[in-house]
């Protein structure tokens, strides 16, 4: 289910509690994780959010987190875990549009953990994205797009608008989880970001650095959905739904 939150008021907050999970699954877990690792999947071990608690009310959002680790959500991804104790993470990410109206899909490099997959730019929180026991999402969102395609968000020579207007929580039948999503629109034109993107690829290919998309997919706006669904790829669950409710703007 995804949610317009543009007008709300957001609190997102971390209790330093840790989930506890059976001997048992630990062990199928770090397994689990082993066996990816072995792909040659570049992959650690970090710290993950998992939400406890989403209240979406009219006028404001809660979400409360615990902490969990990579390993834990790439099992639930994976095999599934009992829904006691689900992982369900907390990711952010950034709607990218051009100034010629195409969203901006990345397709994950073979070399992650979810090779060939389409999603937005973004990711998972960081410790540097927490203060105390408040979450800065907005802060995390403009990290990832930095990192993934170079862009600046708060940038007001090349970007806008950026601003946080979205949330996805899973269905029953997906991997637990909650995203947060920003809506930026960029002033390049499909060509220039094409051409943006390719220079800065080469440049993480020469100096061996950290490579998460090795491309991008520009789906025309008032098409999008039907152009994303002739890709052969794997989609995270929430591009459909967010696709649709962007471009239709209901």
């Amino acid at each position: 289910m995804i949610y317009k939150i543009e007008n709300k008021k957001m609190k997102v907050v971390l209790k330093n509690e840790i989930i506890e999970l059976p001997i048992k699954l630990k062990e199928e877990i770090n397994k689990n994780f082993k066996n990816i690792k072995k792909t040659g999947a570049n992959i650690w071990n970090g710290e993950v959010l998992c939400v406890s608690e989403c209240n979406i009310e009219d006028d404001k959002v809660e979400i409360i987190c615990k902490k969990s680790d990579y390993a834990h959500y790439l099992y639930g991804e994976r095999m599934g875990c009992p829904k006691k104790y689900e992982c369900r993470n907390l990711s952010a990410g950034c709607l990218l549009e051009t100034i010629d109206n195409y969203y901006i899909v990345g397709e994950l490099d073979e070399n992650t953990s979810y090779p060939t997959m389409l999603q937005v730019t973004g990711g998972g929180i960081d410790g540097q994205d927490i203060f105390d026991e408040n979450i800065d999402v907005e802060k995390t969102i403009r990290r990832e797009a930095m990192e993934e395609l170079k862009i600046n968000l708060n940038d007001k020579e090349s970007i806008l608008y950026n601003r946080l207007s979205y949330l996805y929580v899973s269905e029953d039948n997906e991997q637990p989880g909650v995203q947060l999503f920003s809506k930026a629109k960029s002033k390049m034109t499909v060509e220039e970001m094409k051409k943006y993107f390719e220079k800065y690829y080469r440049y993480l290919k020469k100096d061996n650095l950290e490579l998460e998309f090795k491309k991008l997919h520009f789906l025309k706006k008032d098409n999008a959905v039907e152009e994303l669904k002739k890709l052969s790829n794997p989609r995270r669950n929430y591009l459909i739904p967010l696709l649709q409710i962007d471009s239709k703007g209901t």
